[in-house]
């Protein structure tokens, strides 16, 4: 996952957009094959920051390994 607030003059054909409490969230199709549930929530000190929950779908295994 990453964020990018510059997303002028990209091509962004591919992605499947969702927005989300003014939040627009674009998601690469390699990503929404997988059998996961992404949660995504404002966060930080004024609420400008974003915080990102990935879970198997009904409480299984995440099928992808996180690394921060």
């Amino acid at each position: 996952m990453s964020v990018d607030t510059h997303t002028g003059g990209r091509r962004l054909d591919g992605y499947t957009s969702a927005e989300t409490n003014g939040i627009t969230i674009l998601v690469d199709p390699d990503l929404a094959r997988l059998p996961i549930e992404v949660t995504v929530h404002k966060a930080g000190l004024l609420g400008r920051g974003v915080s990102v929950q990935v879970d198997g779908i009904d409480g299984a295994p995440c099928p992808i390994d996180l690394v921060r």
